[in-house]
């Protein structure tokens, strides 16, 4: 059985979420302490269940410790299902995302289709149109499709978001994407939920204002929704270069002008972009599990204490070599140890 602790590096939920996903797929059992220990609320909360839930539904696995506040986690899995409709409730505004992005490899070419409630706009995670124009995309770069229905959006504090996943399917190959190259086109989701519409089109126009004056041609989609339960606006950009793809996010909140969310968004893009970086930072981190498991090369602009822990964890689990070279931007190598 795999030993981890989980107080290494950021110390938080991807460490978990990670040997979720690969002890999924190698049937290799672990047991992880210290979760989340250094924490204010520290061991497993509603977020991080759901997404222990739904690996071990997954994988009819065998688990004890899958209590709300446990700091130690055993998690023995069998074979991966291979078709059914499933639905994790989170049960608060925990992230959508962050449980997708752990059962998201499971299901490539399985008949598996699943509904996941809780937060799709929060803070710390990434949000729901990132992973619709960036983290879709990517994946496709490296053969891996998938459709994504968003139901309803869930702000934070009241969630009530609700997301579908199905038909995940491809033939996943080793790549390399080491620079963004020319920018193409920039696209975006400027959103409000049971809030004034005006909100969403001043987040757009103050983004647009600082981007124009990197390039013309630019998309932002306005998606105004009514008399649902959470209230929230936010707006996800995605500049799509001839190779690499890079997004920004930015969620508005009381006392936050409607203008400051759109300009810290299209910020930190021309930030992220200077590096020539294939992917931003955040993707840096998310992909890593890809190019481990199909020997992947790629280039972010951003080195985190959040990936650096990610490799460690990952090589716990898999017959890998990693190799980061620099900080800002990074170049990741995996390649098989075998």
């Amino acid at each position: 059985m795999i030993e981890i602790d989980g107080k290494i590096g950021e110390g938080g939920g991807q460490i978990l979420r990670t040997s979720l996903t690969l002890a999924s797929i190698t049937k290799k059992s672990f047991i992880i302490r210290n979760i989340r220990v250094n924490r204010k609320h520290p061991g497993l909360q509603n977020q991080h269940l759901a997404a222990v839930l739904a690996a071990k539904t997954l994988t009819n696995a065998k688990v004890k410790g899958d209590i709300i506040g446990s700091t130690e986690l055993i998690f023995e899995p069998q074979d991966i299902v291979e078709e059914g409709n499933f639905i994790f409730k989170i049960g608060t505004a925990g992230s959508v995302t962050l449980v997708l992005q752990t059962i998201l490899p499971l299901m490539i070419n399985r008949k598996i289709n699943v509904t996941i409630q809780g937060g799709t706009d929060v803070p710390n995670a990434p949000t729901i149109d990132y992973i619709r124009l960036v983290f879709t995309k990517v994946l496709n770069k490296i053969g891996i499709n998938f459709n994504l229905k968003l139901i309803k959006r869930g702000h934070y504090p009241e969630g009530g978001g609700e997301i579908m996943i199905n038909d995940v399917r491809g033939n996943p190959f080793s790549f390399s994407y080491q620079e963004f190259g020319k920018l193409e086109e920039i696209i975006g989701i400027s959103h409000v939920s049971s809030l004034p519409t005006h909100i969403a089109e001043r987040q757009r126009n103050s983004a647009l204002n600082l981007l124009r004056e990197i390039i013309d041609k630019i998309k932002i989609d306005l998606d105004i929704r009514e008399r649902e339960i959470s209230k929230g606006t936010g707006i996800c950009l995605a500049a799509i270069g001839s190779q690499g793809i890079i997004g920004s996010d930015s969620l508005g909140r009381l006392g936050k002008r409607a203008e400051e969310v759109g300009e810290e968004a299209a910020r930190k893009l021309i930030e992220e972009l200077k590096t020539n970086a294939a992917f931003d930072s955040h993707m840096g981190d998310m992909l890593m599990i890809y190019a481990a498991l199909y020997h992947g090369e790629y280039t972010a602009s951003k080195l985190t204490l959040h990936a650096i822990t990610n490799s460690e964890i990952i090589k716990k689990f898999l017959d890998v070599e990693i190799k980061i070279i620099g900080n800002s931007p990074f170049l990741l190598k995996a390649s098989s140890l075998k």
